[in-house]
């Protein structure tokens, strides 16, 4: 058992559009947590959920610490708030094991938890992250208004895909990795085309397509699904992500609201309490 620690996770989005289960990238939304053993759970919550989080067991929750975790990263809507918050329990639960493997196991699949454990813009092979450039762009975020099961938009999609439909995603993948580098940004709009699983999970968010197309209109430089949805996030242009934003919100009434972040190269940290504190 650890002693007392603050923990800082970020907030992720996987996918990226063709990076299905590969890319992932750390947004500037937070889970903070400040804890100290105990014999039983006695946490507060602040933040985003504060009232689900203290009333359904999480992977925090059922720790035996006492302490205060201030969450802004919105929950169930594809912003990685899972991820984050496993990786805050990996550390508590042994802060000198790899939290990344523990909390990957935990989570099923390593994209999430790797950009918010390593921060920036990662690609995951073989289980091992891969730091690629980070945009500096604006990100802006449709938030959907209600949550929507991973494994639900996981069931919709095919055991198989065709040679043509995996060739044009490979290429994407290469076309997204090629723009991370050069910043040839006007072609964020094709390298993020998809075929692996958006088309398929569109039919769960049907007002998904007509925010993206929103979002194109308002001048976004290419936009995707956020992980497995249903909140839809568009890269922008310093200075026009709150119009992008807006626009996405205008066209999908009651489904979501606007927010803009940007990457973040911060990581998990993880330092005890009496540090952090001071």
């Amino acid at each position: 058992m650890s002693g007392g620690r603050v923990i800082r996770a970020p907030a992720s989005i996987a996918n990226l559009g063709p990076g299905f289960d590969i890319l992932a990238m750390a947004v500037d939304l937070w889970l903070e947590v400040e804890a100290e053993p105990s014999e039983s759970p006695q946490w507060s919550w602040e933040g985003e959920g504060a009232h689900i989080l203290s009333t359904r067991p999480n992977p925090i929750s059922v720790l035996p610490f006492k302490g205060r975790v201030r969450n802004g990263i919105p929950l169930g809507v594809g912003l990685g708030s899972s991820a984050a918050a496993r990786l805050v329990a990996s550390i508590l639960r042994d802060p000198e094991g790899n939290a990344f493997d523990a909390a990957a196991a935990s989570e099923g699949h390593p994209d999430n938890v790797a950009a918010s454990y390593s921060g920036g813009l990662v690609a995951v092979v073989r289980d091992k992250i891969h730091k690629l450039p980070s945009p500096d762009l604006e990100i802006a975020l449709l938030v959907a208004s209600e949550p929507f099961a991973t494994e639900r938009a996981r069931e919709v999609l095919p055991v198989r895909i065709s040679r043509a439909d995996a060739v044009a995603n490979a290429g994407s993948v290469g076309l997204l990795v090629h723009v991370l580098h050069t910043r040839q940004w006007e072609l964020l709009g094709t390298a993020m085309e998809d075929l692996l699983h958006q088309p398929y999970r569109l039919e769960l968010y049907p007002w998904v397509l007509t925010a993206m197309r929103a979002a194109t209109a308002a001048g976004a430089l290419g936009s995707a699904v956020a992980g497995a949805g249903p909140s839809l996030f568009a890269f922008c242009q310093p200075g026009t992500g709150q119009a992008v934003a807006a626009a996405m919100a205008a066209s999908a009434p009651r489904q979501g609201r606007p927010l803009v972040t940007r990457v973040t190269d911060v990581g998990m940290s993880s330092v005890p309490l009496s540090l952090g504190q001071g």
